[in-house]
């Protein structure tokens, strides 16, 4: 019988082409006694479907073609309530759902026959499904005449079921527990009409869908068709009037025409919504505003980060492709699942903040707030941009790469990719359908979020790679190409070398310290970003009574960073030159500026200097632009900076802690400050 941890198993272990035993039990935390626990749990399920069990030989897993050629046509496995153990945690969803699109007045029975469990179970996860509708402001009701019901409105009613299956879909057994709804309403042949209408849409119409978002729209379709009540959805006219200016408009008539009979006004405005927020390349820039939107939003992050974005073009297309979609959502409230938000955050936490604020635009244009899930895939957006490597190295092997997540992961993975294996070529992102067009003289392997049959050497991956993962994968990358001569060390070896002669504390991070120092490329950038009281020490910090030109004062401001060979002479002449030719953009407002200029300029080494001036300066001799506080930047790349930046960001927009800066007499007093706001 299957439970939610033997299912990550089965995952885990279909995912690759050939993994170790050891290489699973790390991956997932298990033991050698749950390991074969839990894979036993696999093979009694897998008997129970009439399928071929999962083997291990020679301490690496075998999986039968049969069950390897489910997996790669993306089969759903023929799971029922007998089979495997329903997660506590998504009971009360599946409770919703499957009142959602009740055809017959339901009791406590129907959810113990749905779930497999005891009439007091039932009744707790009832109890827990209508805390959860409250929160959507829709209530889980029972009358002797109607059973359990739900009353709300139609939108509110619709937002919390797509949550809920977008939230499944993005759990082990989740698909599997949404198709036991439909098996439970005997609705089997609804999906297969739905999918057969979408993909005869997308082939028509040469519509680009991102595959991941494809699969949660069939499904949302598909229960909006079952329940049965569009006509109830209500959209304002401003609403209507925008989406009667997509060009997607005539497709959602086009959908709704096939799986509507009647009346299928309101629908089409509901099917519209479906398909802007699937799409994936926009070919038709219908929204001129959107255009302009992506390029206030890199500005507000260059001004934030105060890094001028390279390849400034495709960034714009690509957040253009990313922030249609998202607007969207965001304008309709459409409800956006993302599992990796909170490893997201704590990763990139300071780049997290600055596309917070960089997305100030898209909030104002929508009068809405922006989710951290919404900000999340723009921080993995703006991410791989900030990653990518501007090296070339001669006689690479090429690459494709297909993600079927979207833009923003798909750009983030190949990042991390390419970091990984500087010496491997990568192309674009692909998208599964247009890799066969693609000649294989093109490309030596293929890295994919899916499966993928190629007689290259192809890799599955996960759109977001934990240091476990990156290891297993470069060591599969480096006995497939020795000539990449990568640093193929075993983790596990080294460990066992380790644990011989040393007592670990704390395995899980002495491992991951040793992938990165083996494996990764960001240890010679500078990884690490040190605090704002790391770099702002006594030394680079000064008070000055003198009155002086912009130039003279950059130039002041700059003398400790140049004393200490952080950088170079060079480097300050060229912070100047950056104000004479782009203009006053240092000046970040209440009197501060932050000087800067490139990497290549002439930094030696990541620093930050401090002159607070009591006559303030006009820079460009610009009465509007005084300014009292310089702050010099020297940043070595794209990210060592940022959490020191973060922190001075933070400090200076509290007026109270700026009015305390502006009044510090001393070093110590500024650096008391700093440490005090660290602390917070």
């Amino acid at each position: 019988m299957f439970d939610e941890r033997a299912y990550r198993l089965f995952e885990e272990i279909t995912l690759h082409d050939k993994i170790s035993k050891f290489e699973v039990m790390r991956v997932l935390n298990l033991t050698e006694r749950q390991l074969q626990y839990d894979l036993d749990k696999v093979n009694d399920a897998l008997q129970m479907m009439s399928l071929p069990v999962i083997r291990i030989e020679s301490q690496s897993f075998f999986i039968d073609n049969i069950l390897k050629k489910r997996i790669e046509i993306g089969l759903p496995l023929n799971i029922n309530a007998k089979q495997f153990v329903i997660p506590e945690d998504t009971r009360s969803l599946l409770i919703y759902l499957y009142t959602y699109i009740r055809s017959e007045a339901l009791s406590n029975y129907h959810y113990q026959l749905l779930l497999g469990v005891s009439k007091n179970t039932a009744l707790t996860d009832v109890k827990k499904a209508k805390l959860s509708c409250e929160e959507w402001d829709i209530s889980l009701i029972y009358s002797r005449k109607e059973g359990y019901h739900l009353k709300g409105t139609e939108n509110n009613k619709w937002k919390y079921a797509s949550y809920c299956i977008d939230y499944l879909l993005s759990q082990p057994l989740g698909k599997e527990l949404i198709i036991l709804i439909i098996k439970a309403w005997r609705k089997e042949e609804e999906l297969v009409l739905v999918q057969q209408a979408v993909d005869r849409l997308v082939k028509e119409n040469q519509l680009k869908l991102v595959k991941s978002r494809k699969a949660e729209m069939i499904l949302h379709i598909l229960f909006v068709k079952l329940r049965n009540k569009t006509e109830n959805f209500q959209y304002s006219e401003f609403e209507k009037q925008l989406l009667q200016r997509q060009l997607l408009f005539e497709n959602g008539k086009q959908l709704a025409a096939s799986l509507f009979n009647g009346k299928i006004e309101t629908v089409v405005y509901f099917f519209t919504i479906q398909l802007l927020i699937t799409q994936e390349e926009i070919k038709d820039k219908e929204n001129p505003f959107l255009e302009e939107l992506a390029e206030q939003i890199i500005e507000e992050f260059e001004k934030s980060t105060l890094l001028p974005m390279h390849y400034k073009k495709q960034l714009k297309i690509s957040l253009y492709n990313h922030l249609v979609p998202a607007f969207f959502r965001i304008t309709f409230a459409v409800p956006l699942v993302n599992p990796m938000v909170t490893r997201i955050k704590t990763e990139y936490a300071d780049l997290f903040e600055f596309v917070k604020r960089a997305l100030e635009p898209l909030s104002a244009l929508t009068g809405k707030m922006i989710s951290e899930t919404e900000i999340s895939f723009f921080t993995l957006h703006f991410g791989g941009y900030l990653e990518k490597n501007k090296e070339k190295e001669p006689e690479k092997i090429n690459a494709l790469v297909i993600c079927s997540n979207g833009v923003s992961t798909s750009i983030m993975l190949r990042s991390q990719l390419q970091d990984m294996f500087p010496s491997i070529q990568f192309s674009r992102v692909h998208t599964i359908e247009q890799i066969y067009h693609i000649p294989i003289t093109d490309y030596d392997l293929i890295f994919s979020t899916v499966e993928v049959i190629s007689i290259k050497p192809v890799y599955r991956v996960k759109p977001l790679l934990t240091d476990i993962e990156k290891n297993h994968l470069i060591q599969s990358i480096a006995t497939q190409f020795p000539r990449l001569n990568l640093k193929n060390i075993s983790i596990d070896q080294l460990m066992k070398i380790v644990h011989k002669y040393t007592e670990v504390i704390d395995e899980e991070k002495l491992l991951s310290e040793l992938i990165t120092l083996i494996h990764s490329r960001e240890i010679e950038k500078g990884a690490y970003k040190p605090m704002l009281s790391e770099l702002l020490t006594k030394d680079m910090i000064q008070f000055t009574n003198q009155e002086m030109d912009w130039k003279n004062a950059i130039t002041k401001a700059a003398q400790p960073l140049v004393d200490s060979n952080k950088v170079q002479s060079g480097y300050v002449e060229a912070m100047i030159k950056n104000v004479e030719e782009i203009g006053t953009y240092i000046h970040i407002g209440k009197g501060i500026a932050i000087p800067h200029a490139r990497p290549e300029a002439g930094v030696n080494s990541l620093g930050i200097s401090f002159l607070r001036t009591t006559t303030p300066v006009l820079l460009l001799d610009k009465e509007e632009h005084k300014i009292d506080i310089f702050i010099c930047l020297a940043a070595i790349d794209n990210q060592a900076h940022l959490k020191a930046l973060a922190q001075i960001t933070k400090l200076l927009s509290n007026d109270v802690t700026l009015n305390a800066i502006k009044e510090s007499k001393t070093a110590e007093e500024i650096i008391s400050i700093i440490k005090k706001g660290e602390d917070e």
